[in-house]
């Protein structure tokens, strides 16, 4: 890993004029980008939509078209963003361009699909909305290839700017926008009222209704994917953490831990969401109790991996834990709650430990770097 992670000596030599012009780079890039897709929609408008009136939601709608177009435009724009600030070996993204391309084009399809996803469905919750409130709306070609220019224009310029910013803080927050959005989509979807009744995997048993089977495994499989690209980000940063404490003569990081057990969560996630419960039980609860056992290991062996952190760090890995064991002791042998709240709180523990774990390390590296210590 010593030839994959950046110094810190390089992140806190960045000069203050080279960064500036680097973001104002940026910033005109994603202009450039938002302008081409523009211009991409008036023409996908005018075949869409040219001779007849549209409603904004629906079959074939605005919505429908624009949902389409706007996950084409983010994910590519994120695409076009990601692969230019990687071209720079000596950049913060470069050392993405140093590994195997394997995981380099596991990154890629992650940030892609995670963006286009994100992007389709707040187009077509937007559309939605706007349908319920101008009831029996309906618009010629030229508004709806208006409205669509403006949303393609919104979401490119948005897939380009985070893709070229792109770090654990910002993918962890998307992640976690894209699985809440994505699984309360689900639930809204669901044609039997009472999913919630049985477990929460019900929603991906295609029992809880078509829309809401596509939409929660998707959702889960794009986040089993996701996560490794977290994984690889997070490492990275942990990487710069290790090598800094080497130097010191202090005893490193273990990157390895981290990775691979964010890895195998991942896997486990898109393994549950391909094999639902209906398909089979023993290998959907298989996925589930691996996932759980891999998190509960991370969390234990929190000190062991992540040495020299914050005492608060393994203070709420702790606490963490003891919620989830506390979780689990009311589903089964309390009976207090059923699965699907089990799994509820799991999915919560989870993220927000990931969310803390992220913000120390980013504040680690930074006093660090801040301290004067490194030159």
């Amino acid at each position: 890993m010593d030839h994959l992670t950046p110094t810190l000596e390089h992140r806190a030599a960045s000069e203050p004029d080279g960064a500036r012009k680097s973001a104002a780079r940026t910033a005109s890039r994603a202009i450039w980008v938002s302008i081409s897709f523009t211009v991409a929609a008036i023409v996908v408008g005018f075949i869409a939509f040219s001779g007849r009136l549209t409603p904004l939601a629906g079959g074939y709608s605005v919505g429908t078209v624009a949902g389409v177009t706007t996950g084409i435009a983010a994910g590519t724009s994120a695409l076009i963003g990601l692969i230019i600030a990687t071209e720079s070996p000596r950049g913060a993204l470069g050392w993405m361009r140093r590994r195997f391309w394997g995981w380099w084009l596991i990154d890629l399809i992650g940030i892609f699909i995670l963006h286009a996803a994100i992007a389709t469905m707040a187009v077509l919750s937007v559309f939605r909305l706007f349908q319920q409130a101008f009831q029996g709306l309906i618009v010629d070609a030229i508004a709806a290839t208006i409205m669509l220019c403006l949303v393609c224009a919104a979401t490119a310029y948005f897939g380009f700017s985070s893709a070229s910013r792109a770090s654990s803080s910002s993918i962890s927050t998307l992640l976690a926008l894209f699985m809440a959005a994505g699984v309360l989509a689900s639930m809204l979807l669901a044609e039997n009222p009472y999913w919630w009744h049985q477990f929460f995997s019900e929603l991906g048993t295609g029992q809880a209704g078509v829309l809401s089977f596509w939409t929660f495994n998707t959702t889960i499989t794009v986040s089993g994917i996701v996560l490794t690209t977290l994984a690889n980000f997070i490492s990275q940063d942990l990487s710069a953490w290790a090598a800094h404490r080497h130097r010191q003569g202090k005893r490193r990081a273990l990157v390895p831990v981290l990775r691979s057990g964010m890895i195998v969560m991942g896997i486990c996630l898109i393994g549950l969401s391909w094999i639902t419960i209906h398909i089979s039980d023993p290998i959907h609860t298989g996925f589930v109790q691996v996932l759980a056992v891999t998190f509960g290991i991370m969390l234990l062996s929190v000190p062991i991996w992540l040495p020299g952190a914050p005492a608060a760090m393994y203070v709420i890995s702790y606490l963490m834990l003891g919620v989830g064991i506390f979780a689990v002791a009311l589903w089964d042998p309390l009976g207090y709650y059923n699965l699907t709240a089990l799994e509820l709180a799991f999915a919560g523990i989870i993220f927000a430990w990931l969310v803390v774990l992220i913000r120390t390390l980013d504040a680690m590296i930074s006093d660090a770097t801040a301290s004067g210590s490194i030159r």
